[in-house]
């Protein structure tokens, strides 16, 4: 049988091969670790039928605090979220940012206004930023076109005679009407414009929000 490594013993006779100092007991180490210590230590028997965090507190016992931070730990209370709905919030805070004017009125659907005398643009601004002192009003809720047409009629000439520059006319929204359809408010711009009617109005604008925004109409008359 081949056995290369015989030779080598001769070697060492002869000189040949010098053999190391041969290597000291782990033990013998200094900084070495402990029996019990070393990595490759058997595992104490952890006792059995213990609960969990009782065996976690038997796992931790021999654990030392590193002393690193000394801050007692704080909780703070969960977050309660209350259920909103989303449409109506957004809705109120939109009233409440027309209430106080921050939106220039003249750019929302609801509002309308026209001239009827050549001269009318140039009263447009200050009509619709409420400048004019109204003088009189009057309110056509409920009425059917036919009546709404003759009162309106008879409250600009009444107001005509009375020396009134500027009266307001309230028409709704349309909310109680077929479809919630404006129709006294389509029709009172026809009615202005009429050519009964152009003899004594200017122009006409929506009101501002505090005088019934897209419900209402300022109506500048001729003296």
């Amino acid at each position: 049988m081949h056995k290369p490594f015989e030779i080598l013993e001769e070697w060492v006779k002869q000189g040949r091969i010098r053999l190391s100092a041969p290597f000291p007991a782990f033990s013998e180490v200094p900084g070495a670790l402990d029996e019990a210590d070393r990595p490759d230590a058997p595992a104490e028997d952890l006792p059995a039928h213990l609960k969990d965090d009782e065996l976690f507190a038997f796992a931790m016992k021999d654990v030392k605090s590193l002393g690193w931070s000394d801050a007692p730990l704080t909780t703070r209370a969960p977050v309660e979220l209350e259920a909103h709905d989303v449409e109506a919030e957004a809705l109120r805070e939109l009233e409440e940012f027309m209430r106080r004017d921050n939106v220039e009125w003249e750019h929302s659907p609801e509002y309308i206004e026209g001239t009827v005398h050549p001269h009318g643009k140039l009263y447009l601004n200050d009509l619709r930023s409420g400048r004019f002192s109204i003088q009189a009003h009057l309110d056509l809720h409920g009425l059917v076109l036919q009546d709404a047409r003759f009162v309106l009629d008879e409250f600009i000439l009444e107001s005509v005679r009375a020396g009134f520059t500027c009266v307001r006319v309230i028409h709704g929204k349309g909310k109680h009407s077929h479809k919630h359809h404006p129709v006294l408010k389509e029709n009172i711009q026809r009615w202005l414009a009429s050519r009964r009617m152009s003899r004594h109005v200017i122009a006409y604008t929506s009101a501002r929000v505090c005088d019934g925004g897209g419900g209402a109409v300022y109506v500048l008359l001729r003296r």
